[in-house]
């Protein structure tokens, strides 16, 4: 999820703000931004950015300044209705979209002639009823008006306590190992993804952690996957499967079965036997003619017993007796 910045503090296209709490977008799709620090409404208009309630420089009557504005809604007519904490007024300003009236608001960089909206100089007030104990309101003084017990903003069980030496009124004191405004921000070494995989973290430090995984997983976030398979050795081209919490070989065919696929069937075992005894016969009787072979060669040689020369002249001698016949072919036309 990409984010874009609407204002930025101390550049031309932008108006400074200090500690805004709050923004609420009326029926035009127009912003409007609840400025505390600073005691005023900015709005977010055609021309850019230009305060329309408690703006500095402006010659309004008292009632139309801020002291701690925290909350901003619109009625139907889109008048806006503002929550000032600072004076325990509720103040509605009607806008006059047609009005005579010129108002001039600050910005950043220049002074708008507002002539899209314009703020009445009167303003409708409402005063709640008082309470005889000003750390209680509402019809019957049973509702804290401690801005603690109204916003309630410290998060992770961070404690809220009031205080007037900021623009906020209140202080969030945090737990260990938050911090933060608000204290949001968790420093903590074990955070719920910490370690995966279902492993469970435990700290070691302030700083440090330690994950114990779940079976079949290692590593220092329990991110890596036990290899089962990494010293075993299948048989006969069997296939090592790494399974959750140990390993399987899965043998080839249905020739081979076990553990490591080291067993073969009967039929198999017969197929062998015989496979092998053919290339014991075919390897006795290479050498059994590779023998007879070097021992004519002996005895021709060493002995000079020639045993076949007997037969190789009785075959010259029949070669002589029986001479080649030449028959030719005498065509006649």
């Amino acid at each position: 999820m990409n984010a874009t910045t609407m204002t930025v503090n101390g550049t031309s296209n932008g108006i400074s703000l200090s500690d805004p709490i709050g923004v609420m977008i009326d029926g035009n799709g127009y912003l409007y931004i609840i400025d505390m620090g600073n005691r005023r409404i900015i709005r977010s208009g055609p021309n850019g950015y230009d305060c329309v309630i408690g703006c500095i420089g402006t010659s309004v009557s008292p009632s139309n300044q801020l002291y701690q504005p925290y909350k901003l809604a619109f009625d139907s007519h889109g008048n806006i209705f503002v929550l000032d904490y600072g004076s325990s007024l509720i103040q509605k300003f009607m806008l006059a979209t047609n009005s005579c009236e010129s108002t001039t608001m600050m910005t950043s960089s220049q002074m708008i002639d507002t002539t899209s909206i314009n703020v009445r100089t009167s303003s409708s007030i409402f005063s709640p009823l008082s309470c005889s104990n000003t750390a209680y309101m509402g019809l019957n003084c049973s509702i804290s008006s401690s801005l603690c017990d109204i916003l309630q903003p410290c998060q992770n069980n961070g404690t809220c306590n009031n205080t007037n030496q900021n623009s906020l009124g209140y202080i969030c004191s945090c737990p260990l190992h938050f911090n933060g405004t608000y204290c949001q921000f968790d420093d903590r070494p074990c955070q719920p993804n910490t370690c995966i995989n279902n492993g469970i973290c435990t700290e070691m430090s302030n700083t440090t952690f330690m994950c114990k995984c779940a079976i079949g997983w290692k590593g220092d976030r329990c991110e890596t996957k036990i290899n089962y398979c990494a010293n075993i050795t299948c048989l006969n081209n069997g296939v090592c499967l790494s399974l959750l919490t140990t390993y399987k070989c899965e043998c080839l065919g249905q020739s081979y079965s076990g553990k490591y696929c080291e067993k073969s069937t009967n039929s198999l075992v017969v197929h062998q036997a015989i496979s092998k005894s053919f290339a014991y016969i075919v390897i006795i009787a290479l050498i059994l003619v590779a023998a007879f072979i070097m021992t004519l060669d002996i005895l021709k040689y060493f002995f000079g017993i020639d045993p076949v020369r007997k037969n190789l002249k009785r075959k010259r001698k029949i070669k002589k007796s029986n001479p080649q016949v030449i028959i030719r072919f005498i065509y006649v036309n």
